[in-house]
């Protein structure tokens, strides 16, 4: 890993990018911070790899907030401020990191996320036996349009890693700040941009526009013909979508 913090005894790496701008991005549920390669090349930033992912040492994990703690915690060791870019339960730590480490922040960017991430039973139920099968539904969910190696890849990492994909999907499965957002209680003012996939099937387009409703500044950006995976199967599509934000609101 190109740079190593420690948090409280715990190692959190991070993948450094071609420019070392203030951009922290965060990989969703059994993934690590290579699920950024083609970001880190065209765009920059920094990609943690989340406690027990990649590079990073594991610690005792039960909930988003946990996450979110050793990754704004880490990032505040990079930059005073930066914007939190993150993919499914990434995008829920992002929210988190809003919620309770807002000196921290100064945008966020959610992809393929909502204020609620509820996981199909027969999903947990699946991995906790170890089914190879349950892995193949999520991998094909996660996916609209790409090649074989793609899901290949997918499939072989979320296997080799099936107990903390499935402490992660458990953890999706508890946050839920949908009635904060509804009741008002959550008001996001920093710049905002939405990006989802438009065949995305684990976290359908409604989701990102209910974000749109209750953050009115928000950018929404649907990506045609992708699916939850959209960094990687649209990613010079995603990369522009990115870029366009980061350079309207002045963070680059």
């Amino acid at each position: 890993m190109d740079v190593e913090v420690d948090v409280n005894g715990v190692k959190i790496a991070f993948k450094r990018g071609k420019k070392s701008i203030p951009l922290v991005y965060i990989h969703g549920s059994g993934c690590d911070s290579s699920l950024w390669d083609k970001q880190l090349e065209e765009i920059g930033g920094f990609a943690v790899d989340l406690p027990g992912h990649g590079f990073s040492d594991d610690t005792n994990i039960n909930s988003v907030y946990d996450y979110a703690f050793y990754v704004a915690k880490a990032a505040k060791n990079l930059f005073d401020k930066a914007v939190f870019l993150g993919h499914s339960l990434g995008g829920a730590i992002v929210q988190e990191i809003y919620l309770n480490f807002k000196d921290c922040v100064s945008g966020i960017v959610l992809v393929g996320t909502g204020a609620r991430l509820r996981v199909l039973p027969e999903i947990l139920d699946g991995l906790e036996r170890r089914d190879e099968k349950v892995v193949d539904k999520l991998v094909g969910m996660s996916f609209a349009n790409a090649d074989e190696s793609m899901k290949n890849e997918m499939k072989k990492k979320f296997l080799e890693n099936i107990e903390v994909l499935l402490r992660d999907l458990r953890a999706c499965d508890k946050f839920d700040l949908l009635g904060k957002y509804k009741a008002g209680e959550i008001k996001i003012d920093v710049p905002t941009l939405i990006v989802v996939g438009e065949k995305d099937k684990l976290t359908p387009i409604k989701y990102s526009q209910f974000f749109k409703s209750v953050i009115p500044q928000a950018e929404l950006r649907v990506i045609k013909d992708a699916g939850h995976m959209v960094m990687l199967e649209k990613a010079k599509k995603f990369n522009h979508a990115i870029l366009e934000f980061l350079n309207k609101r002045g963070f680059l």
